[in-house]
Order: structure tokens, then sequence, then C-alpha cells
């Protein structure tokens, strides 16, 4: 155990000495509001849409890749008809990768399946709370995505649409150059342009290579409390997400001098209890899980409004999902209406028609995917999966930022 909790001690040092280059990336915010000042200043962007579809379809961000990636697992599977039926027959993981050994064009799958692993497999909702299991500790929760892609492979093709955005926006970019007939202002434009892309790959990457250090943290607690459990220290081998690190240093050491089981029950407990609270928007003070009260919500209101990230306007029914890893589908042309987003929603926004998002900014994870995978969305809407119902006809102007609940 002492050795575990030397690796855990330099772990934990190396990432406070790694924050300065995820402050970095905070840089693309100020390039991308520089681009989009000028577009609307120079080349009389009314609607504020021109630096938002200049960042679709860049390539090389990683999260945007694993989506894209996946939807690539759903359409290897669907070349080799025995692999999709196995695939699509519904059984846990195991199972399937059983008989995927034996079916014909299912080596080729599995290969495939293992190198999403290995480079996306650290990902996961809520990833930065180091408690969430990642994808690869879900085999199930990914084969399910990829179900959900062959349900609809034969509909529009996810690539080719991410593909079509790019082209689109080397044509917008081509036609800004030629309208700016100033050498200059075409410099300055060719400016924040690379700086603005570069600065939202760089934001996403240097996050996911962050993310990808923590998961290995993770597993060295998985380790460390399956070992303190065996021994009976702990009651399971997840109550070491429990205690602090300098707690953790003195259990691994045997040294610890206080109620173990009776502190980590008790940081259960709140931790359950305070997965319940959507907390208010501004906190004043300290905030108090156990005294707040939600504000009411205005069930009235059939317009919202937001922040618009992508442009287009699209109608259609309505997906509220309030969690990942559940059973809840994304299907051909619905909304997806979420609380927020990380890279653990990346499955659901990539086949979605349009995104409408409780909390989010211009350069929030949610934005930066729905540019790169040219999605209408809007965001910072607020109330959106109180209001919005599962099923209902809404409209989301990704132009004006507008949510209408139309029936």
């Amino acid at each position: 155990e002492s050795e575990l909790v030397a690796q855990l001690r330099s772990g934990v040092q190396d990432i406070y000495r790694s924050v300065h280059g995820i402050a970095f990336s905070g840089l693309g915010m100020f390039h991308f509001t520089r681009l989009d000042k000028l577009c609307r200043e120079w080349l009389g962007d009314t609607d504020g849409t021109f630096a938002n579809r200049l960042l679709a379809g860049v390539g090389d961000m990683e999260i945007a890749q694993a989506g894209l990636d996946l939807w690539r697992l759903a359409s290897k599977a669907h070349k080799h008809p025995e692999v999709e039926e196995i695939i699509l027959r519904g059984e846990q993981w195991p199972m399937v990768q059983e008989r995927l050994a034996k079916a014909r064009g299912g080596d080729e799958f599995l290969s495939d399946w293992g190198r999403f692993m290995m480079k996306h497999g650290h990902h996961t909702r809520g990833e930065l709370e180091v408690y969430n299991p990642r994808w690869s500790e879900m085999p199930d929760y990914v084969l399910d995505t990829v179900r959900s892609y062959l349900q609809r492979i034969e509909g529009e093709s996810v690539l080719e649409r991410h593909e079509g955005r790019a082209r689109e926006r080397e044509e917008l970019a081509l036609e800004c150059r030629r309208r700016l007939r100033n050498p200059f202002r075409r410099w300055l434009f060719d400016f924040y342009l690379r700086q603005a892309q570069s600065g939202c790959l760089l934001r996403e990457n240097i996050k996911s290579v962050a993310v990808l250090y923590w998961a290995g943290m993770r597993f060295l607690l998985l380790e460390l409390g399956e070992r303190l459990a065996k021994k009976r220290i702990l009651e399971d081998r997840d109550g070491i997400f429990f205690l602090e690190f300098h707690e953790i240093e003195g259990v691994g050491k045997n040294e610890a001098r206080f109620d173990l089981r009776a502190t980590i029950a008790a940081r259960r407990a709140d931790y359950e209890r305070n997965l319940t609270i959507t907390p208010p928007n501004v906190v004043v003070g300290r905030f108090d899980p156990k005294t707040f009260v939600p504000e009411g919500v205005d069930g009235s209101l059939d317009t919202l409004s937001g922040i618009a990230v992508y442009p287009g306007v699209v109608t259609g029914l309505a997906r509220v999902i309030l969690k990942t890893h559940t059973e809840e589908r994304m299907f051909p042309g619905e909304i997806l209406v979420a609380p927020f987003t990380d890279p653990g929603w990346t499955p659901y926004l990539l086949p979605a028609a349009a995104i409408v998002v409780d909390q989010g900014g211009l350069l929030s994870h949610g934005s930066i995917i729905a540019r790169e995978y040219g999605i209408p969305t809007v965001v910072n809407v607020g109330s959106a999966t109180k209001l919005v119902k599962t099923g209902q006809t809404i409209q989301v102007d990704g132009n004006r930022g507008i949510v209408r609940i139309l029936r």
C-alpha cells in the first residue's frame, strides 16, 4: 500500500504542476470573441453567426473524434450482417465479445473496439469526478450506444455531415478573405481565425490529456481500495473515494486516527443527497445544500432564450435526457435537451438534429463540440429541462438563441 500511496502523491503533484497549461487554453475565448467582433464590424455579420460557422469541422479534436469513432464502429458492424445481428440481440458485452470472436468479421470489429477503448476509454460523464467509472469500465454503455447508432445507420451519414460542415467552413473563410480587400484586415482575420480554431482544439485536447491522467489516478485508488477492503479496513473499495488525500495516506500506512467507516458513510450520504440538488445560477455567500430551496419555474413560458452557438433553425421532437449512462437514447431527427454537457455526453450530441442546454457558454464543452459537428445549438437556456417534455415539438433557432415550445 505504501508504494501506491507514493504513486498517488506523485500524481497529485504532477496535476498541480499542469494546471497552468489548462489555464493557458483559456486564450481561445479571447481570440474567439475578437474573431466574432471582427466579423460583425468588417464583414457585416449582423446575426453573429460567422465566427461559429468558422469553427465547424476543424478536426483533430480528440473528444469529437470519439463520437465519430463510435459511429465508425457502428458502420463497421453494419458491413458484416453476422456482427450486426449479434450486437442487436441486446446481450451484455461478455457474451457479445464471445460470439463476435467466432463470427465472420468479428475479429475486425473487436480490433476496432480495442483501439477505441485505448484511445477514448478514459472519458465518462462528469469525468473530472474521480469517483465516476470510465467508459473502459462500462463496455455495456458503449455497446448500447453502438446499438442505437445501428438503428439509424441507414439514414443521414453523420460522417458525411461532418465533412460537409468542414467544406462549408472553408468556403466561408475564402469568402471572408475575398471581401476583406485591405491586406492588414485580411491578415488580422487570418490571425484570429487560426488562433480561435487552435484555441478551441487546445482547450479540449489539453483537458482530454488531463482526464486521461485523472483516470490513471482513479485506477490507482481502486487498486488501493481493493487491497484495503480485502483487509477489512474499508467496507468496500469505493469507500476510498470519500477520503481526503492526507487521510488516504494515513489509512494506507494503517495510521488513521478517526472512525474510518463512520466518516465514509456520512460523506457518502452527503454525496448522494447533493446529487439530487440543482444549485442556483448565482450563489451569494456560502451555499448550504441542506437548507437550499429551489426557485419555482414558470410553467406557462413557451419561449426561452439563451446563447446562440451554431446557426440553423430546426423543428422536431424533444428528447429530454437528464443523465447519461441510462437506457435513454436519441432517435433520428430528435432534439436533445440536457442540463449540461461534458465529454460523457458526446454519444448523445452526435446524432442530434439540434441541441438545447440549460447551462454553458460560448466555449463550454457542449458549444465547442456542437460547432465541430455543425449542429444548431442554444446553450445557457436556464430551465429547458424543467419546461420541455420528451415528445413535445420544439423549435431551436441557433441564429438568435431562441427555443420555442410549439406543442
